[in-house]
C-alpha cells in the first residue's frame, strides 16, 4: 500500500516537471519577442526624436528671441509710462508754483494800489475816487487771472496821479480848519509832497502827505470804501506865512508868471516839533503829585550844597610848618590856641582835648550834609514811583478803551517818565556834591589830626626843656 503511494507520487512529480519546463520555454520566447518589438519601437522613437529635435530647437530659439524683444519693448514702454507720469507730476507742480507766483504778484499789486490810495491825502482822494471805484467794480476783477488787467489799471492811475502832482495841480475841495473844526471851501494846490490850501473864509495852510499815509491805514479797497472820504484837515501856520499863501492863490497872482509859496523841507514836522516842545513849567505840571517832593528835595539839596560849599571851601589848610606862635585860619587856630594855653604836664590829656575840638569841628562841617545824601538816594525812588503810577494810568486807559490811539499811549508814557527824569536830574548832582564835600571834609579832618599831633609834640618838647632848665637854676 505504501509502495503504491510512493510510486504514484513520483509519477506525478515527473509529469508536472515536464509541463513546467515547457511553460518556461514558452514564456521566455514570448518575452524575447516582446523585447525585440519594444527595442524596434524605441529605435523608431529615437529616430523620430532625432528628426524632430532640430526644427523644435530652431523654433524654441526663435521664440526666445521674440520673447526677449517683447520684454525689451515692455521695459521701454514701462519706462516711458513712468517718465510720462513724472512729467505730469512735474508739470502739475510747476503749474501750482506759477499760480502761486501769479497770486503773490497780484497781491503785491493790490497792496501797492491800496497803499498808494491810503497814503494819498484826503483832499486829493476826490480826484481819483471815481476812477478807482470803476476799476474795482469791473467784472474782470473776479475772473481769475484776468484780474491783472484791473490791477494794472490801478497802477496806471497811481502813476497818473504822481505825474500830475509832481508838476502841480489845482482842484477845489473842503477842508477842516482847526481848532474849532470849521468847514471851509477853497482851492488846493498839490505839488510834490506838499498841498497848499486857501479857503474862501480867509483860512490858509498846508497839508502834508506824511500825516495821512501810515502803514496801519493800508487796507483792502472796495467800491464803497473808495467813495467815502474824510474832510482834509489843514495845519495853520504863522500869520505871515498864511497871508503869503492867500496872496499866492488870489486871482491877481494866478495870472502872473511868478508866484511865491512858502516851502517847508521837513513837510511840517518842524512846526509839529516846535509845538510839541514843552517849557519847564509845562513839563513839571505833567509830572503829577510826585514831582513836588522831588522838587522840595532838589531845592533843599541845592541850598545845603551851596551853603556847605561856601563854608568848607573857606577853610584854608596850613602851608607852613606847625608852630605855637604862628596864627592860622579857623579851625586850626583854635587848636593852636588851646594847645598854647594848656598848662598841664600830660600830653595825653592835651591830645584828648584837641581830639574833642576836632570832633566838634567835624560835626559842624558835616551838619545838614546827610540830607544831600538822602536826596541822592530818595529822588530816583520818587521818580520811579511817579513812573509806576503813571504807567498804571496808561494801562487803565488800555483796559477801558478797546483801541486807544498810539499817540495817546505815547503821551501817557512820556508823562509817566517825567518824574524819573527829574528824579535823576536831582539825584545825580546831589550824589556828586555829597561825594566831593565829604571827601573835602575828610581831608580837612585828617589835616587837623596831623596838625594836633604836631602841636602835642611841640608842647611836649617845651615841657621837657622847662624841666631840664630847673636843675640848672638850683645849682647856680
Amino acid at each position: 500500500m505504501i509502495n503504491f503511494k510512493n510510486i504514484l507520487l513520483v509519477s506525478i512529480l515527473l509529469t508536472s516537471g515536464h509541463l513546467f519546463a515547457q511553460s518556461i520555454n514558452k514564456v521566455s520566447n514570448e518575452a524575447k519577442s516582446d523585447l525585440q518589438i519594444a527595442t524596434e519601437n524605441l529605435n523608431q522613437l529615437r529616430n523620430s526624436i532625432t528628426n524632430e529635435k532640430i526644427p523644435i530647437s530652431r523654433k524654441v530659439r526663435e521664440l526666445e528671441i521674440k520673447a526677449k524683444k517683447l520684454r525689451t519693448e515692455l521695459e521701454n514702454n514701462l519706462r516711458l509710462r513712468d517718465n510720462r507720469e513724472a512729467s505730469l507730476v512735474q508739470l502739475e507742480k510747476e503749474v501750482k508754483e506759477t499760480e502761486s507766483d501769479l497770486s503773490y504778484s497780484l497781491d503785491l499789486i493790490n497792496n501797492y494800489v491800496s497803499s498808494w490810495y491810503s497814503r494819498t491825502p484826503e483832499a486829493e482822494k476826490t480826484l481819483w475816487a471815481a476812477n478807482l471805484s470803476n476799476i474795482l467794480d469791473s467784472p474782470e476783477l473776479t475772473s481769475g487771472f484776468d484780474s491783472f488787467k484791473s490791477a494794472f489799471q490801478g497802477i496806471y492811475l497811481s502813476i497818473e496821479s504822481i505825474q500830475k502832482t509832481a508838476g502841480g495841480i489845482f482842484f477845489i475841495g473842503n477842508a477842516t480848519v482847526p481848532p474849532e473844526g470849521i468847514r471851509d471851501t477853497g482851492a488846493f494846490f498839490s505839488i510834490g509832497p506838499i498841498i497848499f490850501f486857501s479857503g474862501k473864509a480867509g483860512s490858509s495852510g498846508l497839508l502834508e502827505r506824511a500825516q495821512v499815509g501810515n502803514q496801519s491805514q493800508t487796507q483792502l479797497l472796495t467800491t464803497k470804501s473808495v467813495l467815502k472820504s474824510n474832510p482834509a484837515r489843514i495845519h495853520l501856520l504863522s500869520p505871515k506865512t498864511s497871508k503869503l499863501i492867500s496872496e499866492a492863490f488870489s486871482s491877481k497872482s494866478i495870472g502872473s508868471k511868478n508866484v511865491i509859496l512858502p516851502l517847508d523841507p521837513t513837510l511840517g514836522k518842524a512846526s509839529i516839533l516846535e509845538k510839541g516842545e514843552l517849557n519847564l513849567l509845562e513839563e513839571l505840571n505833567k509830572g503829577g503829585i510826585w514831582i513836588y517832593p522831588i522838587l522840595i528835595f532838589a531845592a533843599l539839596s541845592i541850598i545845603i550844597a551851596f551853603l556847605k560849599s561856601s563854608q568848607i571851601l573857606k577853610i584854608k589848610l596850613p602851608q607852613s610848618g606847625i608852630s605855637l606862635e604862628t596864627k592860622y585860619l579857623e579851625p586850626f587856630d583854635t587848636l593852636r590856641k588851646t594847645a598854647k594855653s594848656y598848662q598841664g604836664e600830660s600830653p595825653e590829656i592835651l591830645e584828648e582835648i584837641l581830639y574833642e575840638l576836632i570832633i566838634d569841628a567835624q560835626v559842624k562841617l558835616e551838619k545838614a550834609l546827610p540830607l544831600v545824601a538822602i536826596t541822592a538816594a530818595t529822588a530816583p525812588l520818587l521818580g520811579l514811583l511817579g513812573t509806576v503810577t503813571g504807567m498804571i494810568d496808561v494801562f487803565r486807559q488800555i483796559t477801558n478803551f478797546a483801541n486807544p490811539e498810539n499817540s495817546e499811549l505815547a503821551r501817557g508814557i512820556s508823562e509817566a517818565l517825567v518824574t524819573t527824569k527829574f528824579g535823576l536830574i536831582t539825584a545825580i548832582p546831589a550824589l556828586i556834591a555829597h561825594a566831593l564835600l565829604s571827601r573835602r571834609i575828610q581831608g580837612i579832618i585828617s589835616k587837623m589830626e596831623g596838625f594836633s599831633a604836631g602841636l602835642v609834640r611841640l608842647k611836649q618838647e617845651n615841657l621837657s626843656n622847662r624841666l631840664n632848665d630847673i636843675p640848672d637854676e638850683s645849682n647856680s
